[in-house]
Protein backbone atom coordinates (compact mmCIF):
# COMPACT_ATOMS: atom_id res chain seq x y z
CA UNK A 1 0.00 0.00 0.00
CA UNK A 2 1.42 3.45 -1.15
CA UNK A 3 1.17 6.06 1.54
CA UNK A 4 -0.18 9.43 -0.58
CA UNK A 5 0.95 12.62 1.28
CA UNK A 6 -1.19 15.41 1.41
CA UNK A 7 0.53 18.61 1.82
CA UNK A 8 -1.71 21.26 3.58
CA UNK A 9 -1.28 24.86 3.73
CA UNK A 10 -2.64 27.00 6.51
CA UNK A 11 -1.97 29.73 3.66
CA UNK A 12 -5.74 31.49 3.23
CA UNK A 13 -5.75 32.70 -0.20
CA UNK A 14 -6.96 36.26 0.03
CA UNK A 15 -6.30 39.66 -1.45
CA UNK A 16 -3.90 41.72 0.69
CA UNK A 17 -3.95 44.96 1.79
CA UNK A 18 -2.00 46.59 -0.51
CA UNK A 19 -4.16 44.25 -3.22
CA UNK A 20 -7.28 46.21 -2.00
CA UNK A 21 -5.82 49.20 -1.94
CA UNK A 22 -4.73 49.39 -5.97
CA UNK A 23 -8.31 48.16 -6.40
CA UNK A 24 -10.25 50.69 -4.47
CA UNK A 25 -7.39 53.29 -5.54
CA UNK A 26 -7.75 52.47 -10.00
CA UNK A 27 -11.92 52.11 -9.31
CA UNK A 28 -12.27 55.53 -7.37
CA UNK A 29 -10.19 57.21 -10.59
CA UNK A 30 -12.59 55.44 -13.17
CA UNK A 31 -15.73 56.53 -11.34
CA UNK A 32 -14.52 59.79 -10.95
CA UNK A 33 -13.84 60.75 -14.74
CA UNK A 34 -16.88 58.73 -15.77
CA UNK A 35 -18.85 60.95 -13.52
CA UNK A 36 -16.57 64.10 -15.20
CA UNK A 37 -17.58 62.60 -18.67
CA UNK A 38 -21.14 62.51 -17.79
CA UNK A 39 -21.01 65.88 -16.72
CA UNK A 40 -19.54 67.89 -19.82
CA UNK A 41 -22.31 65.43 -21.84
CA UNK A 42 -25.17 66.77 -19.93
CA UNK A 43 -23.71 70.89 -20.03
CA UNK A 44 -22.85 70.34 -23.89
CA UNK A 45 -27.05 68.92 -24.24
CA UNK A 46 -28.11 71.58 -22.27
CA UNK A 47 -26.17 74.22 -24.47
CA UNK A 48 -27.59 72.27 -27.47
CA UNK A 49 -30.92 72.68 -26.35
CA UNK A 50 -30.71 76.08 -26.14
CA UNK A 51 -29.35 77.15 -29.10
CA UNK A 52 -31.45 74.36 -30.96
CA UNK A 53 -34.75 76.31 -29.16
CA UNK A 54 -33.24 79.95 -30.37
CA UNK A 55 -32.87 78.56 -33.77
CA UNK A 56 -36.40 77.06 -33.84
CA UNK A 57 -37.81 80.49 -32.77
CA UNK A 58 -35.75 82.39 -35.51
CA UNK A 59 -37.40 79.74 -38.48
CA UNK A 60 -40.58 79.72 -36.74
CA UNK A 61 -40.29 84.02 -36.78
CA UNK A 62 -39.50 83.65 -41.03
CA UNK A 63 -42.57 81.43 -41.20
CA UNK A 64 -44.44 83.68 -40.10
CA UNK A 65 -43.24 86.27 -42.00
CA UNK A 66 -43.60 84.88 -44.97
CA UNK A 67 -47.24 83.85 -44.06
CA UNK A 68 -47.55 87.89 -43.56
CA UNK A 69 -46.00 88.48 -47.06
CA UNK A 70 -47.90 85.74 -48.97
CA UNK A 71 -51.08 86.49 -47.33
CA UNK A 72 -51.94 88.78 -50.74
CA UNK A 73 -53.24 92.12 -51.54
CA UNK A 74 -50.04 93.90 -50.95
CA UNK A 75 -49.93 97.20 -52.70
CA UNK A 76 -46.63 98.71 -51.18
CA UNK A 77 -43.55 98.11 -48.78
CA UNK A 78 -42.52 101.26 -46.95
CA UNK A 79 -39.23 100.42 -45.67
CA UNK A 80 -37.59 102.57 -42.51
CA UNK A 81 -34.36 101.55 -41.67
CA UNK A 82 -35.68 99.97 -38.51
CA UNK A 83 -38.85 98.73 -39.60
CA UNK A 84 -41.09 97.10 -42.69
CA UNK A 85 -44.56 98.56 -43.29
CA UNK A 86 -47.25 96.58 -45.53
CA UNK A 87 -50.05 98.37 -47.10
CA UNK A 88 -52.75 96.26 -48.28
CA UNK A 89 -55.83 96.51 -50.05
CA UNK A 90 -59.54 97.52 -49.08
CA UNK A 91 -60.53 93.83 -49.13
CA UNK A 92 -58.26 92.83 -46.72
CA UNK A 93 -59.37 93.59 -42.74
CA UNK A 94 -56.17 94.23 -41.64
CA UNK A 95 -54.74 97.10 -43.73
CA UNK A 96 -51.03 97.60 -42.43
CA UNK A 97 -49.17 95.27 -41.01
CA UNK A 98 -45.71 96.94 -39.50
CA UNK A 99 -42.85 94.89 -38.11
CA UNK A 100 -40.60 97.01 -36.06
CA UNK A 101 -38.17 96.36 -32.77
CA UNK A 102 -39.42 97.02 -29.69
CA UNK A 103 -37.67 96.49 -26.38
CA UNK A 104 -35.56 93.49 -27.64
CA UNK A 105 -38.42 92.21 -29.23
CA UNK A 106 -40.13 91.97 -33.02
CA UNK A 107 -43.10 93.00 -32.81
CA UNK A 108 -45.70 93.14 -35.59
CA UNK A 109 -48.71 95.76 -35.54
CA UNK A 110 -51.71 95.18 -37.09
CA UNK A 111 -53.99 98.07 -38.12
CA UNK A 112 -57.26 97.46 -39.49
CA UNK A 113 -59.73 99.45 -41.07
CA UNK A 114 -61.75 100.32 -37.97
CA UNK A 115 -58.22 101.61 -36.23
CA UNK A 116 -57.61 99.06 -34.07
CA UNK A 117 -54.68 97.96 -33.77
CA UNK A 118 -53.30 94.77 -32.13
CA UNK A 119 -49.55 93.83 -31.36
CA UNK A 120 -47.82 90.71 -31.45
CA UNK A 121 -44.78 89.61 -30.31
CA UNK A 122 -42.89 87.52 -33.18
CA UNK A 123 -39.42 86.92 -31.40
CA UNK A 124 -37.44 87.41 -28.48
CA UNK A 125 -34.15 88.24 -26.85
CA UNK A 126 -32.85 90.27 -29.92
CA UNK A 127 -30.27 93.09 -30.11
CA UNK A 128 -32.37 95.12 -32.81
CA UNK A 129 -33.43 94.87 -36.63
CA UNK A 130 -32.19 96.65 -39.50
CA UNK A 131 -33.88 96.79 -42.87
CA UNK A 132 -32.04 97.24 -45.94
CA UNK A 133 -33.11 98.19 -49.18
CA UNK A 134 -31.40 97.12 -52.71
CA UNK A 135 -33.38 97.92 -55.73
CA UNK A 136 -36.39 95.41 -55.20
CA UNK A 137 -35.03 93.16 -52.26
CA UNK A 138 -35.63 93.72 -49.02
CA UNK A 139 -32.97 92.71 -46.30
CA UNK A 140 -34.10 92.30 -42.81
CA UNK A 141 -31.14 92.18 -40.70
CA UNK A 142 -31.66 90.79 -37.20
CA UNK A 143 -28.95 91.23 -34.70
CA UNK A 144 -28.96 88.92 -31.91
CA UNK A 145 -28.08 89.30 -27.93
CA UNK A 146 -25.28 87.57 -28.87
CA UNK A 147 -23.34 89.31 -31.11
CA UNK A 148 -24.97 87.01 -34.27
CA UNK A 149 -26.62 88.11 -37.20
CA UNK A 150 -29.34 86.51 -39.62
CA UNK A 151 -29.84 87.85 -42.95
CA UNK A 152 -33.07 87.45 -45.08
CA UNK A 153 -34.06 88.71 -48.34
CA UNK A 154 -38.13 89.13 -47.80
Amino acid sequence: MKYKKYFTSNKNRAFTIIESLVYIFLTTIILVEGINLYVLMYKCYIETTKITIKYNNYQNFYINLDNIISEGGLNEVIVDDKSVLFSKTNEDPNLYKTIKSYEGEIVVKCINKNGKSTINTMLKDIDNIEVKRKGNLIYLIIHDKDGKEFIRCI
